[in-house]
């Protein structure tokens, strides 16, 4: 089969082809891919044409994993358009909280934390009308699959959809997933083995005849690392306590307290950050008994009580007491997490987080992993647990596509130690340049929330005339979606993010939304325990890059990934700023995409500076 019969479009862009073209052999021959390419490329469209015409040679079905919702709805659009040219089935799925026509329907608030309980409370006591209509439909059912697998929807037309026949919309999307092609899905159903089972075990798919795609693959270590780690603090325990007694479980409230101080007492009295886990677990059990904690942990995480005290006295649904549960069920079970300890929070964690990664990889009939930033590529695959002979590396050839100047200003910083409201206030002050510079709209990408909130407070004062939007804590999907379209419908905006947030990867900002893109600082994770012991168990192993794989290379490539944003189609302009004098050094620009790299200058450039620069490469006057 041709892979222009597949593609999308009606032509393959520079490089896209070549792309297509490996990813598709490698999907032939049952191997490990890693794939880099520019943001703007098109990897989606060229990957999927790849993967897709090798599952119909070989007979396979496709999983493309993608990190997060925004990024399934990018896939999905894609899907959407290669099946107007070319007949495949296809299915996305999110999880079953974002699919629950029942919590709309009710008054009741349903924490996210507790809607396993809530699902299986209402679906076991035949209180979901949605879910008993799965078999009470048959043929209408079995009829919205079909319409689902042909024309993969958006998520909220398949809602509209499925309450249109009143049916649970996961069911049609569970089922769909069965019978398609290729599914598109979050992370969870593929690398987290509490959540992996609903695609390759209840599903019946196979992953020996199943083709992986995992997308932002950059971020595959620092997902299986959360994926295998779980924290408890004091407060979430207070909280658990709190709801125990407003639930009246006297008996629940008791064990709680004793469970309190008995790991107050661990966190006060043991020296250094690292806690002896068996010594705790016999801790317990001389104490409160063998089986006290394993009861604890199974009432907590059954919350069969608190279930049925929270319908009674029509109280708010637990979530702290299933965290306290599922932590205690991590603890007494047999794993290779260690416990540790810093301020008033417990930690279980994974020091080697991709130590059975390459083994799970080979069970699939080929991967491919898809990023932007893979380089170096030789560190990238061993940060995965991969050896050289594991995986081959394929980079697309994009530098004639696009015309980028970077500007690398080295008069500010966000190094914590120097931090202070006069450096934010001078952050600022460039930001407000830049924007008064550009006619377009600018994205602003800080390292967190703690610098963005006043950098973006201080500027907002100095930018007049401009839509400002910001990315703000806990933000829903609903309002993301807002916001982007606020992006769109003004021309010029401004938005204000966090590097590896939900806009600085993977939003596709089509329409030269934006011109220029400023990155504050570097993303560096604090030091924490957490890193300490991933740390130690990658120098006992021998590895000699471990700075540069846990801390300083996820930095540069949430920084890289935000610089590219406005990068979306061949013969773009723009600039990307750099403001942290971090990025001036050897390492960093060795490090560096070679689109960033063609037209790039340094130095302490004061406002006005930057201003004029910026006039200067759009061909104005100053």
């Amino acid at each position: 089969m041709e892979l222009e019969e597949v593609f999308a479009y009606d032509s393959f862009r520079p490089g896209q082809k070549g792309l297509a073209l490996r990813v598709n052999q490698c999907c032939i021959a049952g191997e490990i891919l890693l794939a880099e390419a520019m943001s703007g490329f098109g990897k989606t469209a060229a990957v999927l044409t790849g993967v897709v015409s090798a599952a119909e040679e070989t007979g396979c079905k496709v999983v493309y994993a993608c990190r997060t919702k925004r990024q399934i709805l990018r896939v999905v659009e894609e899907l959407s358009r290669l099946q107007k040219r070319h007949h495949v089935t296809a299915a996305s799925m999110l999880s079953k909280f974002d699919y629950c026509l029942l919590k709309e329907d009710g008054s009741r608030h349903v924490p996210q934390e507790s809607f396993g309980w809530y699902c299986w409370f209402n679906v076991h006591n035949n209180l979901c009308s949605y879910f008993l209509n799965v078999a009470l439909l048959g043929g209408e059912f079995e009829q919205a699959v079909r319409e689902v697998i042909r024309d993969v929807p958006s998520h909220r037309e398949l809602l509209t959809k499925s309450q249109s026949i009143h049916v649970c919309p996961y069911e049609v999307a569970r089922l769909a997933m069965a019978q398609a092609t290729v599914a598109v899905v979050p992370y969870q159903y593929v690398f987290d083995p509490r959540a992996a089972p609903v695609l390759f075990d209840r599903n019946f798919l196979e992953r020996k005849k199943t083709i992986l795609v995992v997308d932002e693959a950059h971020n595959l270590r620092e997902f299986l690392r959360g994926v295998n780690s779980t924290t408890l603090t004091v407060e979430q325990l207070e909280c658990a306590i709190s709801e125990a007694r407003t639930l009246f479980m006297d008996q629940a409230a008791a064990s709680l307290e004793a469970l309190k101080r008995l790991l107050q007492r661990f966190m006060e009295g043991s020296p250094g950050w690292l806690l002896d886990r068996a010594e705790v677990l016999e801790e317990f059990r001389k104490e409160r008994g063998a089986a006290w904690l394993q009861n604890l942990s199974f009432e907590l995480t059954a919350c069969s009580e608190a279930a049925w005290g929270a319908v009674a006295y029509e109280k708010r649904l637990p979530s702290r007491l299933l965290q306290v549960g599922q932590f205690l069920v991590r603890l007494s079970s047999e794993s290779r997490t260690v416990l540790v300890k810093w301020e008033r929070t417990l930690a279980l964690i994974d020091p080697n987080p991709t130590e059975d990664f390459a083994s799970y990889l080979k069970g699939f009939q080929s991967s491919v992993l898809v990023s932007a930033t893979i380089n170096p590529s030789d560190v990238f695959i061993r940060s995965l647990g991969l050896g050289s002979a594991d995986a081959s590396t394929y980079q697309a050839a994009t530098e004639p596509l696009v015309s980028v100047k970077t500007i690398i200003d080295t008069s500010v910083t966000t190094r914590y130690k120097l931090r202070s409201p006069e450096m934010f206030a001078k952050i600022a002050s460039r930001v407000a340049a830049i924007v008064e510079a550009n006619q377009d709209g600018v994205g602003v990408f800080a390292p967190s929330y703690s610098v963005l909130e006043p950098i973006f407070e201080m500027a907002s004062h100095k930018i007049a005339g401009r839509h400002l939007a910001t990315e703000a804590r806990g933000l829903s999907n609903q309002d993301a979606a807002q916001l982007f379209e606020s992006l769109r419908s003004n021309r010029g905006s401004v938005l204000f993010g966090v590097q590896g947030g939900r806009f600085s990867e993977g939003e596709d900002f089509r329409e030269d939304i934006l011109s220029a893109i400023v990155v504050i600082g570097l993303s560096l994770p604090p030091p924490s325990p957490m890193l300490y012991a991933e740390y130690a168990c990658l120098k006992r192993a021998g590895e000699p890059d471990s700075y540069l794989m846990l801390s300083r290379l996820p930095a540069l490539r949430k920084a890289f990934q935000a610089a590219g944003r406005h990068i979306r189609s061949p013969g773009k302009r723009g600039l990307v700023f750099l403001l942290d004098s971090r990025f001036d050094s050897g390492v960093v620009r060795d490090l560096m995409p070679s689109w960033m790299k063609k037209d790039l200058v340094s130095g302490e450039f004061d406002p006005q500076t930057l201003h004029l620069i910026t006039k200067q490469f759009w061909g104005s006057s100053g």
